[in-house]
Order: C-alpha cells, then structure tokens, then sequence
C-alpha cells in the first residue's frame, strides 16, 4: 500500500503504527496545490492523505483510511462504539477543530498580499481578548472543560485532538498552554507515545 504522508496526514500515519501496518505500507511525500505533484497519479481530487491499495483503489480522507486500515487489525479498536456517545461526540469536535487549525495555517503560509483577515480572526488563538468569539477558542474552552474524562487510549478521537495541539510546533500563534493547563497535562502525557514520537512535526 501507498500512503501519501504531508503534515495533514499524521492522524492516518499515527493510525497505521497503532495498528502495526507501519511494515505493510510505504510512505510517500508529496507536493499539493501543484499541477505536476505525484499525488495526482494517485488521487485525482489532490487531496491529503490519500491511501493507494495494492490492487489498485484510491481511498481518500483521513477517517475513511483509518476505517480502511482497521480492518487488518480489528482486534484494536481505533473507532469508538457505538454506544460510547462521548467518544464520537469528541471525536467529531476535534476532527473540526484540527480542520480550523489547517485552514489558519494554511492562510499564513500565503503571501500576506493574499492573505484573508476575516479566515485568520475566525481561527486563530492569539487574540488581544480572552474572551474573543473565535471558533479555535471556543473548542479549547470545551475541551479544558472536559479534559478530566480523557484518556491515555489511542482512540480516533484522541489521535485527532493531540495531532491538532501538536500543531504548536509549526504554528507559534497557537498559543494554548498557560491558558488551557489541564488540557496541556493530558496532552504532554498522551504525545509521549511512540507513535506520536515518530510522527511530531518539524519545528
């Protein structure tokens, strides 16, 4: 299998050595936003990460792969059941808030003749206010609230939130620390696994 591997895709590489894949799948770098990237013979949407099998289909999204690796090991269970609400309701909280994060990251890249102000406010987290109504505060204020019922499993849910926080090493504006402590305690904690190890951005 082919896995494309750029940043956004660390939830779906994280997802393949929880489930002990790493040795079945080769992992690919590529360029996006580029006519001539390598991920368009793979994918023709250019999306990452984008998951080619070995007989030939293109599975896209990053749930969508986890859900298609999961099958060659379901004796982990990387999804929550369906009874545990909890679970997918933060599961589908942080799949927002990690999409709010790669959207701010991707308007600061711009040139800043091509930026968007009104992007840039309504995701960030550094604001001159504590109580500014952006949507990246607003989940962080929800998870602080909720942190107590975490824990240390490498569930979907977990993966997505922590892949999202990690984001601080690339991204100095997202400054959450001193503000969320509890959160900070069970990230710290949960991001010393090894597969969290072997996937950490580049600073």
């Amino acid at each position: 299998m082919h896995l494309t591997h750029p940043i956004y895709a660390r939830i779906a590489r994280i997802a393949s050595l929880e489930l002990n894949l790493s040795d079945r799948i080769e992992m690919q770098k590529v360029t996006v936003r580029d006519p001539n990237s390598e991920l368009l013979n793979y994918n023709p949407t250019g999306k990452v990460p984008t998951l080619a099998t070995d007989d030939g289909f293109i599975v896209s999204d990053t749930r969508i792969i986890c859900v298609y690796l999961n099958q060659f090991n379901p004796e982990i269970k990387l999804f929550a059941d369906i009874s545990d609400g909890f679970l997918q309701q933060l599961e589908g909280i942080a799949s927002g808030f990690i999409d709010g994060i790669a959207v701010w990251v991707r308007e600061l890249r711009r040139s800043s003749s091509e930026q968007s102000p009104g992007i840039i406010e309504l995701e960030r987290c550094l604001t001159t206010s504590r109580f500014a109504s952006t949507r990246a505060l607003r989940i962080l204020d929800y998870f602080e609230k909720i942190s107590d019922k975490f824990d240390q499993t490498p569930k979907l849910a977990h993966i997505t939130l922590a892949s999202a926080l990690g984001l601080e090493i690339r991204l100095p504006e997202l400054q959450w620390r001193l503000s969320y402590p509890k959160l900070a305690q069970w990230y710290d904690e949960f991001s010393g696994q090894p597969s969290l190890q072997a996937t950490k951005p580049d600073s």
